[in-house]
């Protein structure tokens, strides 16, 4: 019973572990790298804004950002070529400047004003010889819904990004964007735009990838009897349950596997999907809002207080 529930835990982290590097993920983590080559090669900085939806795999570019890129201790400096900074979930000026203080190993993070924190922050960039920094979560400014934080933030990273010369990435949900709007020389500066979408299947190549990543996964796991890949009706469910979503295509395979693996089957069937819908990704998802029960009426679950319902915050009209 012990070794069961052992290779039902590694399965778990080896999938959760796994990351599918599909097309618009290789474009989004090249179009990066092109601007950290930029500048570490002829000293120019390209700046890009990286938008998408939740799950859309932002996270999961950033770590391979660092992985690529790891802190180097040399010669008693420690070089940090790729910074990833998180915005803190309550941000100002002056906790984004100590995060990134922080990020850089300065034990006086929180000393000193905004100015001392930016002149600081110009300093170790160079000790550390950064190359290209990326500004994560960067929604957290647009939903406090404070116009004149926002306007604070997009003015002190415009100074930042001029001081420091570094290739900047911005990167968030969606209506990260709008902190450009506040302020037009930043957003002539990040006129280069990346999305991370959740997978569609409006073309042939669109159910390509989409069944590739369902394939992956499902070897992964490594039941003895594959996922159907060839039934479109089940890839259309598995769609309408994830809104080609890859956070939720894990979570929904991950909690299918387990109920295949609870019940002694020999792979994950509609049962399994059906019951780790509601289990994994919307506990109201019965009956005709199941997209693997029969009584599915085929809507998209996008309305209010469905699954994958978009919240929709726009800073210019607060006041």
């Amino acid at each position: 019973m012990k070794d069961q529930a052992c290779n039902l835990f590694n399965t778990i982290a080896r999938v959760k572990q796994l990351v599918i590097r599909h097309p618009q993920f290789e474009q989004a983590y090249q179009q990066i790298i092109t601007a950290y080559n930029m500048n570490c090669q002829v000293g120019i900085p390209q700046h890009l804004v990286c938008v998408g939806g939740a799950g859309t795999g932002k996270s999961t570019l950033t770590q391979e950002l660092e992985k690529a890129h790891p802190r180097i201790e040399q010669s008693g400096n420690t070089i940090i070529s790729v910074l990833v900074i998180g915005t803190p979930a309550m941000p100002t000026v002056k906790n984004l400047a100590e995060a990134v203080l922080v990020k850089l190993g300065d034990p006086l993070f929180s000393k000193g004003s905004a100015i001392d924190k930016t002149n600081r922050i110009e300093v170790l960039f160079k000790q550390c010889h950064v190359k290209l920094v990326v500004f994560d979560e960067l929604q957290h400014f647009i939903d406090q819904g404070k116009t004149h934080n926002t306007l604070k933030v997009a003015d002190w990273l415009k100074t930042v990004i001029d001081k420091t010369k570094v290739s900047t990435v911005l990167m968030g949900l969606e209506r990260s964007e709008q902190i450009l709007q506040v302020n037009e020389q930043l957003r002539r500066r990040f006129s280069r735009r990346i999305d991370l979408k959740p997978f569609a299947l409006d073309e042939v190549a669109d159910w390509q990838y989409f069944i590739g990543i369902l394939k992956k996964i499902d070897q992964e796991i490594a039941l003895p009897k594959p996922l159907e890949l060839t039934d479109k009706s089940l890839i259309r469910c598995i769609h309408f349950a994830t809104n080609g979503i890859i956070d939720y295509i894990v979570k929904l395979l991950l909690g299918a596997y387990e109920v295949a693996y609870e019940n002694n089957l020999l792979g994950i069937d509609q049962y399994c999907l059906e019951v780790a819908f509601t289990k994994r990704i919307w506990v109201h998802g019965i009956g005709h809002l199941n997209p693997f029960n029969n009584a599915f009426k085929w809507q998209r679950l996008d309305k209010r207080g469905m699954p994958f319902h978009k919240a929709s915050i726009n800073i210019l009209e607060v006041k």
